[in-house]
């Protein structure tokens, strides 16, 4: 595939050199021609001929000369270099650790939940993490701005030790201990998440974010595939080794974090909100305190206790207790209730409504003028739909390898690695689809969909039938299903809000782990419902788990197809398409692009003074 991606590029660089040769050399043919002259003019007849009509070759030989950087291009290159060396060798620790968090216990989770005697309630040894790690990515988000790049990303790092630490220590009699463990582990990682991609929009164009957020993609990609392999032979030491092996490496993280990032990192914002108060000055125990107030709280708890009650309500429903209880019915509609209030509580807090009056200094969690556009809703819900397949493909595939094929975790954990190489190829083709053809974020959103349904769905025939071979190609196709869509969907959001980078990094990061949470919550509630007693026909109920993801995935399918498009234009802007594009090719009229820019040079204005850089609007 590198070998084709070299011969395209070579290819599209020829292409309008031969067609400028061509014209030089008609230009030269006509110059000197006369109306008498009827006969071709021969090398012979024409001296100098030979300089008017170059060879394709020798234009080619000067194409490959490299351009002659200025001074201060040149030290410009030189200090961008520097600063994504600074950053893969900063960050890759903590990014790689936050996506290690997410499947490592994969491969433990039937020893874990044994242990605890908690088999029924395995689901929230996930879920616990799932639902932090989805709900505090906006929480994190305003604390970037708040209290700048470099003290978020440590206190994301050290919230996500002393999760791990809990873990590590948590007694088998207190299973409470273990989820209250998860639960910070997710704030934490939550916070990792947020502030790296933020960091790597900091600074770079749409172009270049497109191959930086590449290469942290492919880290999350690899760090997720490896989780369950990892977890697997830990697991025969101890499963609490999963959680202990955070430790290290997150005290390693903190300290090259700050050795190599912390004079770079953009520094706390002026808010809008604070301006013309006295709460910026003053002591640093006053200035912590108005900097926090900005904070979205009512709409952070709002929708915590809402989408808990509704995971609880999802989690005993047909498996503890029968639906129509009460156990299951009350936080069922308390759940519904406190998610619509807040839903309404977002909206309330756009500028100028009730709310936004009332909490004049706090930001919404949740920006209603960017989730009511028509695009953004759409590639958020096909990002949800990339985080079930996602997790389901690599949490119960792990339990079908261990309950159906009776193999040990270190054995299931290798077989999760065929997720790897759809993985590489999803990444591959994205970044391709972003620089060389056809440069557009709607193909890959909508074949990356395509890809993942089918996936799933012959995964579904493939558990029932006991096809090994097929369940590995299954696992490859959906990895690069899902790996396809990640970047195009970064990009999509961008090339439609140039100016929002942190607002749109909030959805991106949000839809994939919110997606896992509620797709492994039905996935574990049919699960429970068709495994029976004690999970004696563990096949049945993974097959049917498959099956419930199946009209999702589908959806998803014609919801890409249902997107605007976005191109990207090798001078840095790009143009964006409102509406349906695959509606606008079938009517056959023209389509109305409008040209954006996605400002260049951020790198030298950033660098410039770190601690009064505009600051964006945050959710």
């Amino acid at each position: 595939m590198y070998y084709a991606y070299k011969k395209i590029k070579e290819h599209r660089r020829q292409k309008p050199l031969a067609q400028e040769t061509a014209q030089d050399t008609n230009t030269s043919t006509q110059k000197t021609t006369t109306p008498d002259q009827q006969q071709p003019v021969t090398n012979d007849q024409q001296p100098g001929a030979s300089d008017q009509q170059p060879t394709t070759n020798d234009t080619f030989k000067k194409s490959k000369i490299k351009k002659q950087l200025s001074p201060e291009e040149a030290a410009d290159k030189k200090r961008r270099t520097i600063y994504r060396w600074k950053l893969i060798a900063g960050l890759f620790g903590p990014f790689a650790l936050q996506a290690l968090d997410t499947t490592i216990i994969a491969s433990a989770l039937s020893d874990i939940a044994t242990e605890f005697h908690q088999v029924k309630q395995l689901n929230w040894i996930i879920s616990a993490f799932n639902l932090t790690s989805a709900a505090f990515l906006f929480f994190w988000a305003q604390m970037t701005d708040v209290f700048g790049r470099h003290v978020t990303v440590q206190a994301s790092i050290l919230t996500m030790l002393i999760g791990s630490a809990i873990c590590t220590a948590a007694p088998t009699s207190s299973f409470a201990a273990l989820l209250v463990g998860r639960a910070i582990q997710g704030v934490g990682c939550s916070g990792v998440n947020i502030s790296v991609r933020t960091i790597l929009a900091d600074r770079v164009s749409l172009s270049e974010y497109a191959t930086n957020w590449t290469i942290f993609v492919l880290i999350n990609g690899v760090s997720f595939g490896l989780g369950p392999l990892i977890g697997g032979y830990l697991t025969q030491a101890s499963w609490r080794w999963c959680f202990a092996i955070n430790l290290p490496i997150g005290v390693v993280s903190v300290v090259l974090v700050a050795a190599l990032l912390r004079k770079e990192l953009i520094g706390p914002q002026p808010l809008p909100e604070l301006a013309g108060s006295n709460a910026e000055g003053g002591s640093r125990g006053h200035r912590f305190l108005a900097r926090i107030s900005t904070v979205d709280a009512v709409g952070q708890l709002l929708f915590l206790l809402g989408m808990g009650l509704l995971l609880l309500a999802f989690t005993w429903g047909g498996s503890t207790y029968p639906w129509g209880s009460a156990a299951v019915v009350a936080p069922l509609v308390l759940g519904v209730a406190l998610t619509v209030a807040w839903l309404v509580f977002e909206r309330s807090m756009a500028h100028g409504r009730a709310m936004a009056r009332v909490f004049g200094r706090q930001r919404a969690m949740m920006p209603w003028d960017l989730l009511s556009q028509r695009d953004t809703l759409i590639v958020f819900l096909v990002g949800f739909g990339g985080g079930m397949a996602m997790f389901a493909a690599m949490y119960f595939m792990d339990l079908y390898f261990t309950f159906v094929e009776g193999k040990s975790p270190s054995d299931a954990g290798i077989g999760l690695l065929y997720y790897m190489p759809g993985l590489a190829v999803g990444v591959y083709m994205a970044i391709f689809a972003a620089k060389v053809w056809p440069r557009q974020t709607l193909p890959p959103l909508a074949f990356g969909a395509l890809t993942t349904a089918v996936g799933i769905s012959v995964l579904a025939w493939a558990v029932h039938a006991r096809n090994t071979s097929v369940i590995y190609g299954m696992l490859a196709l959906i990895g690069q299903g899902v790996m396809l869509r990640m970047n195009p969907a970064s990009l999509h959001y961008l090339g439609y809000f140039p100016d929002r980078t942190s607002q749109i990094t909030c959805l991106s990061a949000f839809a994939i782990p919110f997606g896992g949470l509620v797709g492994l919550t039905i996935m574990t509630t049919v699960f429970n419902n068709k495994s029976g007693v004690d999970h004696l026909d563990a096949k049945e109920g993974i097959t049917w788990a498959f099956i419930s993801m199946i009209p999702f995935m589908w959806a998803c399918v014609l919801l890409a197809l249902c997107l605007g498009n976005v191109w990207i234009l090798k001078n840095g802007d790009h143009e964006i398409l409102h509406g349906s594009y695959i509606l606008g090719l079938l009517r056959r009229g023209p389509l109305n692009k409008e040209l954006r820019h996605r400002g260049e040079g951020r790198f030298r204005e950033s660098t410039l003074d770190k601690s009064v850089q505009p600051a964006e609007d945050n959710c």
